[in-house]
């Protein structure tokens, strides 16, 4: 029996269940930033902010490069993207959003399974 932990997805799953990093993974959605723009977008602390880049960048969630002497973060637009779109489309079509009930996904359409 394979225990979810041992899944590849795991990890994937895992990284994003922190709400700072799923935080600053859907500010990078918008476009790259340097580590000031990530934190006055997300409203967390510079150290907290380049924790969770490092892991994130050890998987490959997003990119680093320099200009100058500034960092700039992108999002790995190959994989991870597409993911964050496709979850987004998932979510539009299939949950409904309700202020408050963030965690309860119902479905709009009870006769799509």
């Amino acid at each position: 029996m394979i225990h979810m932990k041992d899944r590849p997805c795991s990890t994937f799953f895992n990284l994003l269940s922190t709400g700072s990093r799923l935080d600053i993974i859907t500010t990078l959605h918008e476009g790259e930033k340097s580590v000031t723009e990530i934190c006055n977008s997300v409203n967390f602390e510079r150290t907290n902010v380049s924790h969770q880049l490092k892991r994130l960048k050890e998987c490959s969630f997003i990119f680093v490069r320099k200009e100058g002497k500034k960092r700039i973060y992108s999002l790995n637009l190959e994989t991870v993207k597409p993911i964050l779109d496709l979850a987004e489309k998932h979510v539009k079509k299939y949950c409904k959003h309700k202020m408050g009930k963030t965690q309860s996904c119902e479905p709009s359409n009870k006769n799509n399974k």
